[in-house]
């Protein structure tokens, strides 16, 4: 009879111990969908200043069309296209959350949205000043800093997360659960 109970104890403890496990890292996965979200707010703000800038651009030159407005500020435009990889690299991200692949491809869009910014910064200026104004690189550089910020917590957050999918006795289990690790932004 004691070796039953013996056996039941610890069969009890290690289910208990599984869905603590089990709800920590489920814990720990909303942290890290929540610094996503955090990290997407902000990469949405890049395309509202970018929209607002050719808002304002299509005023002052009188343009109706999008095309009339890209042609009007010809450096918009491949700003415009790029913003528009990242919404698409952002809507792959959030259907399949914290995977490698799609996360991957928000880093891409990210750095390839760096590289074109950084271009356009290095445009010549003409009479009226520099090609973009002064206003919309300190918003930029403004949101650049919140979304480098919210990407040290979030890449914080998943290093935790996988780590503790590594760690010893998680290890053993955790691919019965379906949990895998996330890929860092």
């Amino acid at each position: 009879m004691s070796g039953s109970l013996l056996l039941w104890l610890t069969l009890a403890m290690l289910v208990f111990w599984a869905v603590g496990l089990y709800n920590r890292l489920m814990r720990m996965r909303a942290r890290a969908f929540s610094a996503f979200g955090s990290i997407e707010k902000h990469l949405r703000e890049y395309v509202e200043l970018t929209r607002e800038l050719t808002m304002n651009a299509q005023r002052e030159s009188g343009y109706q069309t999008l095309a009339q407005r890209q042609e009007s500020i010809p450096h918009l435009a491949l700003l415009l296209a790029e913003l528009e990889l990242l919404e698409l690299a952002l809507r792959d991200a959030r259907l399949k959350p914290l995977a490698i692949e799609p996360i991957a491809g928000v880093q891409q869009a990210i750095d390839a949205l760096k590289q074109v910014w950084q271009g356009l910064l290095t445009l010549p200026g003409d009479l009226a000043g520099h090609a973009l104004p002064e206003d919309m690189q300190a918003r930029w550089n403004a949101i650049a800093h919140r979304v480098e910020t919210s990407r040290n917590g979030y890449n914080q957050i998943l290093l935790n997360y996988n780590e503790a999918l590594a760690q010893f006795p998680a290890s053993l289990i955790v691919g019965f659960m379906g949990v895998k690790p996330g890929g860092l932004l």
